[in-house]
């Protein structure tokens, strides 16, 4: 029996291999977009977006949870505002981004997406789903930060930061907001990100500065130091790739968002990066000679990410008064400006 074969396969069908697919919609070339879980969405995340991925995506209102114009931030005992004349930070539910970006795909015959697909095996000519050999002449990661494509590579992963958080459900929280305490979490922070139907509560850092043991004995601290009550929240853990090394690798296998490492370590963020490098990565594939400056751009961002963390880690004690420095200086239209543009 011949083996089924496919001009591109996308392993996984979060925002990175959905926007790839949809960037391939419409051509000539046989697409299969392979997710191993049975319902396409739902992911451990904070659910958190930016002014640049609601840009990106073109989304419906109504698929917006929250909308803000300002963060409030807490360091020690102080509290100041981020805020800008317009909204640059947002919340969603991951289901109904996926739901509704696979929904993008249904205007494209040659695009099959197929659910309970899990690979077993790569190799250089085909993958193996379900027990079934399928062929590829390209081949896509977008599989997440545990990506299979990216081990059969043998890349190294070190550049990784671990989030942790509680879905709790509750109305009662509103402000979009960070917590920088540089004595539980180091150069990270823990975060409230309010949901129509619930609220992520959460916190994330390096394995390498703060085991994930302390990090969660640290937070378990925050929690009762703000007395948040997490008895009916469900906790959750998920780790967030940052080591970048190549998004091309000999001639026909790709890597897109956290496979690729394109998240932030610094500011967690990897939807936006998921999503652009999943299209650019669509236009390489139909264009060979096709330059991206969206990704120079992309990697540019995740370099000047990993400054400013080494910076804020290796100044130690220092930290909390850097923030206190940068509650004056977010005063002045420019610096707020500089900072929202890098962080959002």
């Amino acid at each position: 029996m011949d083996m089924e074969k496919y001009d591109v396969i996308i392993i996984g069908a979060g925002p990175a291999g959905l926007s790839c697919a949809k960037q391939l919609g419409n051509s000539n070339l046989k697409v299969l977009l392979a997710e191993k879980n049975s319902v396409i969405g739902p992911k451990v995340c904070a659910g958190g977006l930016t002014g640049k991925s609601i840009k990106t995506l073109n989304l419906p209102d109504e698929l917006i949870e929250f909308t803000y114009n300002k963060i409030h931030l807490f360091n020690k005992n102080n509290s100041f505002y981020i805020e800008d004349d317009s909204n640059f930070a947002y919340t969603i539910d991951r289901k109904v981004l996926g739901q509704w970006q696979l929904k993008q795909l249904d205007e494209f015959s040659n695009i099959e997406v197929k659910t309970d697909y899990r690979v077993s095996e790569i190799t250089k000519e085909y993958i193996v789903i379900n027990g079934e050999k399928i062929g590829y002449k390209h081949l896509v990661g977008a599989d997440g930060s545990s990506s299979l494509v990216r081990r059969y590579l043998k890349l190294t992963t070190e550049k990784i930061g671990v989030a942790i958080q509680y879905i709790i459900p509750t109305t009662k929280y509103k402000d979009f907001e960070i917590y920088f305490d540089s004595n539980l979490f180091s150069a990270w922070y823990a975060w409230i990100f309010p949901h129509k139907n619930y609220v992520s509560i959460g916190c994330g850092g390096d394995p390498k500065t703060i085991s994930s043991k302390q990090l969660k004995k640290n937070f378990s601290t925050w929690l009762e130091k703000h007395n948040i009550d997490v008895s009916q929240g469900k906790y959750e853990a998920f780790p967030i790739n940052g080591d970048y090394k190549e998004y091309q690798f000999n001639g026909n296998i790709y890597l897109a968002g956290d496979s690729g490492g394109f998240a932030s370590v610094l500011t967690g963020e990897g939807i936006y990066q998921a999503l652009i490098s999943g299209e650019e990565i669509g236009k390489i594939i139909l264009n060979k000679n096709y330059h991206s400056l969206k990704l120079d751009d992309l990697i540019n961002l995740q370099r000047k990410h990993h400054k400013i963390l080494d910076r804020l880690v290796k100044a130690g004690k220092l930290r909390p008064l850097l923030i206190d420095v940068s509650k004056y200086l977010v005063k002045f239209k420019f610096f707020r400006k500089k900072v929202i543009k890098t962080i959002a």
